[in-house]
């Protein structure tokens, strides 16, 4: 993948959400800043990304153009960038990593949990959410009352929702008589609580648990963690 030719080694730190440019400029007049070996001291110093060793205190940094980061949403976070009421699924974030622009790759109710996808990568983020590349979204889901059989081809079918929204086929597969995993291609507001909600039943909880091949394993609520590079390659590939 190519980046930048050359860059300066302050926006280098600043685009990897390391420093601002301010504090690159600290660090920088401190020696701390190597490039191959050599103490750099001036901000405006240029570097090649792909072919250069950039370290800081004499850690290699690499420099990645974008981030790719799962976090496993809890009850009552948003999935937003900024809001003035609620935290947001950026606040579980640590704070060096709010620079980088991060946003989440669609959303989840506020009181709906898991899976949430960050980041800076715009083109990936909307074709992963684009209904023609048909990417599967699975979640863990309860009711209050038993679903049947006939609900269930029903929503698997596909059903016209009160505002005349045709939704597309899905799969559910029953756990207990109140509960399973539904597999999804679209994201629609509110989609799976309406069409539970069309069969005259109630969700009671949400979590996704699956965003096509990537899964949440054993992340704990709350936390987060990169993608791996085969995560990667599935999200940008989607």
């Amino acid at each position: 993948m190519c980046y930048y030719l050359y860059m300066r080694i302050d926006k280098f730190f600043s685009e990897i959400g390391k420093f601002s440019r301010k504090e690159c400029a600290d660090k920088l007049k401190r020696g701390l800043i190597t490039v191959n070996g050599e103490t750099v001291k001036k901000g405006e110093f240029k570097v090649d990304p792909e072919k250069d060793t950039v370290c800081y205190n004499g850690e290699v940094i690499k420099y990645k153009k974008y981030v790719y980061i799962l976090v496993n949403k809890p009850d009552g976070v948003v999935s937003a960038t900024e809001d003035g009421r609620d935290k947001t699924v950026i606040d579980l974030l640590p704070n060096d990593m709010k620079r980088l622009n991060l946003f989440p790759c669609g959303r989840l109710d506020k009181d709906t949990v898991g899976l949430v996808i960050l980041t800076n990568d715009g083109i990936s983020a909307h074709n992963a959410l684009s209904p023609k590349h048909h990417v599967e979204k699975t979640y863990h889901f309860v009711v209050a009352d038993d679903f049947s059989n006939e609900d269930k081809t029903a929503i698997e079918n596909g059903l016209t929702l009160a505002d005349g929204y045709a939704t597309k086929p899905c799969k559910i597969d029953r756990l207990t008589s109140k509960s399973g995993h539904i597999t999804l291609t679209e994201g629609k507001y509110h989609e799976i609580k309406r069409l539970f909600g069309a069969r005259g039943n109630k969700i009671v909880f949400l979590e996704r648990i699956s965003f096509s091949k990537i899964t949440l394993g054993d992340l704990p609520r709350g936390e987060w963690r990169y993608l791996t590079e085969e995560e990667e390659k599935i999200f940008t590939n989607a």
